[in-house]
């Protein structure tokens, strides 16, 4: 069977082979063509440093990047390319900023489609899914990622599913999984229990489209509700960077924990609980029945208003509650049950459904307190935990086979009991080809851990595919480590992720699914904090230009438009001249818009596709794929590619044996000497800042395109007598390194083979390492004396920048700052008589600061109406403030 691509990789790497057959002497041409960035990529590619984390270098910083990992489909997608060359170029930059990094890569492989497709194709699911990832890390490979590939795993290898089957047990023994029956979402097609958030808003299934039907079923729950308010108190946890709007989407599922939920037994039943939530824990001293909506599992004879024949204890009480059927109450949000305290209204219900007096006072047999009511639903794991009505458990059943199996054996007599971890991995029978592990007899029978009856049955269920990468985060640290899920000691060095890169699709359910088992282990001390990730980084979408009908809705491909009108998105059919809609979409196969990233490959190499993916937009913005974007970065690598090629020819002419008078004491040299070490600080600051605190890589690539333009407006001499035009052009290309490694190694050794260079290893004040690569450099450090900027703003508005020469600028305190601030006349009268109620620093190192000060409002100010004071802010303070801003520089 010939895999996705295979033909088309076979035909590129083909071609590559003949590209690389260029001589040395047309590499070395001043125009650059696509044939030498694939010649100098394949030279490269296995030369780019080791990647590797090495566990035993305690003296660097370490830095923990991670990109989600990917569901192994066989074919690279635009998406993948873009997380992977965004959190690449973080760990490469942080490689060269001194940094022991951690970047790995593995594989999220259990799951539907697998399953499906070898169904459709007859073959073990494990063997397509092996086939995938090898064709995966193909491609990945083919882009240079810097993956740690010494610690791939693939979530269906049962050395790691394993360890998940060990978490799942550790929640079991602690009283955070159980099992009870529910009424569930089913697809009947894929014949699979689906979450709520897997089900559109058509009540359709996620994937296969089939309208789901509700079924009772008797599924594994794992309690998230726990901790609820501890993941929601996590959210303002001041360690975490850069999540944004994310925060609120947390906050909006885990809802305001405002109140407690409890587990009511019923009465002769002591298996079936019911659930109620109440904001006041003392509700239960004087309820008097529980009420249900029709709709509950209890009321199976789907009854309007009714008093069941069924009641629940009240533990807190000694009584027992009646259960009530009914829509006359006000449930909590998100619930089916009430719990009724005394009231007229809640009496008047009881009475209808024909409730004795007698009934209802069974509860009032003791008084307890709010405190005292949770201390014993903790203790007897009847709830009690702060949490919003709404918050569910996580349902983690799946009826299918391609996933995790349960680590449970149910015993007639013992009832589910844990499958002693000695016995783990409980394995699936990876030799059927479709068959529910609900019909594999033979799989099934189980011997009792407890009792030794041999009349046992495994359980079918496997879990939902977000608990396999719930945790895998953890196993990255270590991923051979027998005896352990992670190695302790070095989760303590390595975490919390400190940047964590992915997309939005998964900013809820992965995260909190995540953040649950962090705070969990960090419970039970084997984390150093609750919090898994730092800093994150969630990438936009790379959009496609679709094309649809627009009587029909039908999309066609390109090549069947005719555009008449790019800006006014005006086009037709070709064939009917019916009107098109055009629009940017995410790309997939059933809107035509996808771009193979092996074509682009192809046709461009590596590094050029790696620079227009980070181009133009930031990485947190949708990344509209367009051709027409393309000129910039080709463009760019040309004007670099020239700059080197002209840089050798002129130093090649120099005679060291009879040299030319040198310039360096005429006026126009020692100006333009000055303007490159300006640009070369200048660019190198906001560079660093773009790659390290806003990671607007492309802000970052105008950063360094401005670098680029400085170098080339320097004359012949200075280009070959200057040594800052030499620094400058070694820190374009180490700058450039992380984005576009082969072009930036090709460059850095054409550099080393200079002839006549005036900058030395010897020299004391030198930063670059003469006698080694591109990746054995360290990131172009900012010169003593260059001004750093110090912005000093008055209630958020800015009003001065004070230059600060970089040697006492990286020293600067926040007392500091305001201390020198305030002896600035310029700041002073700025200031005037309003008296300095509170300031905030915010320092970045070698790059810039910010000092905001907050006046109470001038005088002149009290009398003008409120209304036009903001409404004058909103319009001044971005063109008034600005246009008046001073710079003061400070010795």
């Amino acid at each position: 069977m010939r895999l996705p691509h295979m033909s088309l990789m076979r035909r590129w790497t083909k071609e590559r082979r003949l590209f690389c057959s260029i001589s040395g002497e047309q590499m070395s041409a001043r125009e650059l063509t696509p044939e030498m960035k694939l010649q100098m990529e394949e030279k490269w590619h296995r030369k780019l440093g080791d990647n590797r984390f090495n566990p035993s270098n305690t003296e660097n910083p370490k830095r923990y990047v991670l990109a989600m990992f990917p569901y192994p489909s066989g074919n690279l997608h635009m998406g993948h390319v873009r997380v992977y060359t965004i959190s690449d170029a973080m760990a490469r930059f942080y490689r060269l900023n001194g940094a022991n990094v951690l970047h790995p890569m593995g594989w999220d492989a259990f799951g539907l489609p697998a399953e499906n497709a070898a169904i459709q194709r007859g073959i073990p699911a494990d063997q397509w899914t092996h086939r995938n990832i090898a064709e995966m890390r193909k491609q990945l490979e083919m882009l240079s990622f810097s993956f740690d590939w010494d610690r791939e795993f693939a979530t269906c290898d049962p050395e790691y599913y394993r360890w998940t089957q060990q978490l799942f047990l550790m929640l079991f023994k602690d009283g955070l999984a159980y099992q009870r029956e529910a009424l569930v979402n089913w697809d009947p097609v894929d014949q699979t229990v689906l979450a709520d958030e897997q089900v559109d808003d058509n009540g359709c299934s996620w994937r296969s489209g089939a309208k789901v039907e509700k079924k009772v079923l008797r599924q594994w729950f794992i309690k998230t509700t726990k901790f609820a308010k501890p993941l929601l108190d996590g959210l303002s946890d001041p360690t975490l960077e850069d999540w944004r709007d994310i925060i609120k989407l947390q906050r909006h599922w885990i809802g305001e924990c405002e109140g407690y939920a409890f587990e009511l037994p019923l009465v002769g039943d002591s298996k079936t609980h019911v659930s109620v939530w109440t904001r006041e824990p003392v509700d239960l001293n004087n309820a008097l029945f529980v009420a249900i909506n029709p709709s509950n599992l209890l009321n199976s004879g789907k009854r309007t208003e009714c008093a069941l024949e069924i009641s629940v204890q009240n533990p807190f009480t000694g009584g027992t509650l009646p259960v009530v059927v009914t829509e006359n109450v006000p449930f909590p949000e998100g619930c089916d049950s009430y719990l009724a305290v005394d009231n007229d209204e809640n009496r008047s219900i009881a009475e209808r459904v024909g409730l004795s007096k007698t009934q209802l006072n069974e509860g009032h047999k003791n008084v307890t307190s709010g405190d005292d009511i949770l201390q014993q639903a903790v203790a007897h794991q009847l709830g009690g935990h702060p949490v919003s009505s709404k918050l569910r458990d996580w349902l983690i059943s799946r009826q299918r086979f391609w996933g995790t199996p349960i680590p449970i054996i149910h015993c007639p007599s013992c009832g589910p009991i844990p499958v002693p971890e000695e016995s783990l991995p409980v394995k699936l029978p990876t030799e059927s080809v479709g068959v529910p592990l609900a019909q594999n007899s033979d799989w099934l029978k189980a011997t009792c851990p407890s009792c030794q009856r041999v009349d046992c049955r495994r359980e079918s269920d496997t879990m939902d595919t977000f608990v396999d990468s719930s945790w895998y985060f953890l196993r990255f640290i270590d991923p051979r480590k027998c005896d352990a899920m992670f190695d302790r000691s070095l989760a303590h060095r390595l975490m919390p992720v400190d940047l964590y890169v992915g997309g939005k699709e998964h900013a809820v359910l992965h995260l909190y699914y995540a953040r649950f088992v962090a705070h969990y282990l960090h419970s039970k001390g084997l984390l150093p904090s609750p919090e898994p990730f730092k800093r994150l980084l969630v990438q936009g979408m790379v959009m496609g230009r679709s094309y649809r009908v627009a009587s029909s809705g039908k999309y066609i491909p390109a090549a069947e438009v005719e555009i008449l009108d790019e800006k006014n998105n005006k086009a037709i059919e070709r064939a009917t001249g019916e009107p098109i809609t055009m629009l940017w979409e995410k790309m997939s196969k059933s809107k035509l818009n996808g771009v193979d990233p092996l074509e682009v490959l192809r046709e461009h190499g590596c590094d050029t596709l790696r620079l227009i993916l980070l181009a133009d937009v930031a990485p947190t913005s949708h990344r509209n794929w367009s051709e027409a974007t393309f000129p910039g970065i080709l463009n760019w690598q040309k004007r670099i590619w020239m700059t080197m090629h002209d840089f050798r020819e002129l130093r090649s002419k120099i005679d060291p044996n009879n040299p030319a008078p040198s310039p360096a004491n005429r006026e126009e040299f020692t100006t333009q000497e000055q303007k490159l070490w300006d640009a070369r600080n200048y660019f190198t600051a906001g560079a660093t800042f773009n790659y390290r605190h806003s990671h607007q890589l492309s802000v970052g690539i105008s950063k360094m395109q401005g670098l680029t333009n400085a170098i080339r407006r320097a004359t012949p001499d200075v280009v070959a007598y200057s040594r800052q035009y030499e620094l400058a052009l070694a820190a374009q290309i180490i700058m450039l390194a992380p984005m576009a490694p082969h072009f930036a190694a090709e460059l850095w050794g054409q550099l080393l083979a200079i002839p006549n260079r005036i900058d030395r290893t010897e020299r004391k004040d030198s930063w670059i390492r003469w006698d080694g690569g591109v990746f054995d450099q360290r990131w172009p450090e900012i010169d003593d004396e260059f001004p750093l900027d110090l912005t000093f703003k008055i209630n958020g508005a800015e009003y001065c920048i004070l230059k600060i020469p970089a040697k006492r600028f990286n020293h600067l305190t926040h007392q500091e700052s305001l201390d020198l601030a305030l002896r600035e006349e310029v700041i002073v009268k700025l200031i005037g008589k309003r008296p300095l109620r509170t300031s905030d620093f915010t320092m970045y190192p070698s790059c810039e600061a910010i000092l905001n000060v907050e006046l109470d409002r001038a005088v002149s100010d009290e009398n003008e109406p409120e209304s036009g004071k903001v409404k004058k802010e909103k319009k001044e303070k971005k063109v008034k403030k600005k246009k008046s801003l001073q710079v003061v520089y400070v010795s």
